[in-house]
């Protein structure tokens, strides 16, 4: 011990080198040497992880030129980490000082889609895992960022003559509503026809769009002091293109790397609307504020909202008016402003026909809270004040968000809430739990759906620690591993909040830690897009490939998987 006190405190000693001892030792009288050879010693450094190194370019999709000036972001996947730099004019980047650990890495540019590395698909911004051992030098890494599109064109009356102060929207059939797939406008948004009626949408990423035109009469009318006569017209109404009022009939238009479609002209179809006269009853006092109502044609989702007339409610009396509405099925609903409690809101279905409508009663639902508690086994890095939970309506309309984060003790009020079936989210469970249980009083929730009655219900989140882990190999038909593959765990009975995914590292593995005790299906699939996984119709033809397996507290799974590429 005390050699190796010496060594360290000799000013010219390094750990990890060899070290050789000769000794001398004299007596009184009698000269002894002894020399004590071969005497080593291997001194190791302390035991610390070496940084790493990733090194690569960021290129142009389409024409395989360098981007210069694009922010690269590694983000560490289950711990804090990673880092971000700016590539050099020639496209190249480098990332120093790197932990051991699994990251993904995007990169991103004005003008461009943000692209992660090892996407499957351009734009797709979760890409694959990168693992990254001590000491490591990963380099030749390359990131094709596409460029964004432009769609644009004019928005024509029925006699050809432009049309201004339209909105028009580029709409995306890309995100997942509850299971259901639903459009969502991409792009320049607002994008309004000017005087010529011409439009012009730009930042478009790749993809397939239909185009919508919803003109100003449709959109946030100024409150009426007094009703206006009750009207029948012949108006133009929100069209797709070509000149359609029904957007499953619409033409899809696809964008590609740097593409510029233009003469995409919209014109407006004429139709026979009629005006919708009513009052919201039990409109609690002192409601004094500007409600924004909303007819939401049935069936047409989120995206309605701005489809469809919209109306203002101002003070208490309850009246409201909407304009150029065509007959149909509609959800009259308030628009949830997120500006603190609601004093009331409204939710209910209506037939609009060919006449005018002069006397439609409503009633107002007056929200309540409800108390809650987030439940868990005590564990690393749970942090409980991170835990939020929401409440969305389990159907298509959104008339009102309720929503709270957890205080340390797990304590958690949700306002604004409406009798009915809510679906719940809860964000920021840390990776080492998983969510066991959500109970709504004594209603367990056998997906992720729950029913309130009225504030006597509380809510109750059960976090445990997940003993689960399932980890393999992807490989092809040739039997090589695939990177990049997304692997999907899917719980059954089916329970969203227990569905997991991940893609597979550079050498074709994949980890899913963390997983709850129960029966699964497993698949690893090409490319599959953020809550498809909950769709029926989207697993139905993959359904027979879907591998089984029971997951219990016991040592990790190993699960090899084929890799499925999917037509959709």
């Amino acid at each position: 011990m005390r050699l190796r006190a010496l060594l360290h405190e000799s000013p010219n000693y390094r750990p990890g080198e060899l070290v050789l001892f000769v000794t001398h030792y004299y007596g009184s009288e009698v000269v002894m040497h002894s020399y004590l050879l071969a005497l080593l010693f291997l001194f190791q450094a302390p035991n610390e992880p070496k940084p790493a190194i990733v090194e690569g370019t960021v290129l142009h999709a389409a024409a395989k030129t360098p981007i210069r000036k694009a922010k690269v972001s590694l983000t560490a996947i289950g711990f804090e980490g990673g880092g971000s730099v700016e590539t050099a004019d020639d496209g190249k980047f480098t990332l120093k000082d790197v932990k051991p650990g699994r990251y993904r890495l995007t990169a991103e540019k004005t003008g461009y889609e943000t692209t992660a590395y090892g996407a499957r698909k351009p734009g797709e911004a979760t890409g694959q895992v990168i693992r990254i051992d001590a000491g490591a030098a990963l380099s030749g890494i390359s990131i094709a960022l596409p460029k964004h599109g432009v769609i644009a064109g004019k928005v024509l009356d029925a006699d050809n003559e432009p049309v201004p102060k339209v909105l028009v929207m580029a709409l995306a059939n890309m995100y997942y509503q509850n299971g259901r797939r639903t459009r969502l406008p991409r792009g320049t948004i607002p994008a309004m026809s000017n005087d010529l009626g011409e439009y012009r949408i730009g930042q478009l990423p790749p993809g397939k769009y239909i185009i919508c035109a919803v003109p100003a009469n449709f959109l946030q009318p100024t409150p009426q002091e007094k009703a206006a006569k009750p009207a029948v017209e012949e108006v133009g109404v929100t069209t797709c293109f070509p000149n359609l009022q029904q957007m499953s009939e619409a033409t899809q238009l696809e964008i590609k790397d740097s593409t510029e479609i233009s003469a995409i002209d919209v014109r407006l179809v004429k139709s026979r609307t009629v005006s919708v006269q009513g009052q919201i009853i039990g409109v609690p006092p002192g409601a004094g504020m500007v409600t924004i109502l909303n007819m939401n044609a049935k069936g047409s989702g989120p995206i309605g909202n701005a489809l469809n007339p919209r109306a203002y409610m101002q003070g208490s009396d309850g009246k409201f008016e909407f304009k150029n509405v065509s007959p149909g099925t509609y959800v009259l609903h308030t628009i949830p402003t997120g500006l603190g409690n609601t004093p009331f809101v409204v939710k209910a279905t209506v037939d609009i026909g060919d006449r005018p409508v002069t006397d439609l009663k409503v009633p107002a639902i007056v929200p309540f809270e409800v108390k809650g508690k987030v439940v868990a086994e005590p564990g690393p890095e749970l942090k409980m004040a991170s835990i939020r939970v929401v409440l969305t309506p389990a159907d298509e309309i959104t008339s009102s968000l309720a929503m709270g984060t957890a205080n340390a003790d797990g304590d958690i009020t949700l306002a604004n809430l409406v009798p009915g079936r809510q679906r719940v989210t809860v964000a920021g469970v840390p990776w080492t739990h998983y969510i066991k249980e959500i109970r709504a009083g004594d209603q367990i929730a056998e997906g992720d759906e729950v029913e309130f009655a009225d504030s006597s219900t509380p809510l109750t989140v059960t976090l445990a620690i997940g003993p689960g882990e399932i980890t393999g190999m992807v490989r092809n038909e040739k039997g090589d591993p695939v990177p990049g593959a997304n692997v999907a765990l899917v719980p059954q009975p089916r329970r969203p909040f227990r569905i997991k995914s991940t893609r597979t590292d550079q050498n074709g593995i994949y980890k899913l830690p963390n997983v709850a005790p129960g029966e699964y299906l497993i698949v690893a699939l090409d490319s599959v897009e953020a809550g498809a996984l909950e769709d029926e119709e989207y697993l139905k033809p993959i359904l027979s490939k879907l591998k089984k397996l029971k997951v219990e507290n016991t040592e990790p799974l190993k699960a090899d998987l084929p890799v499925l590429f999917v037509e959709r």
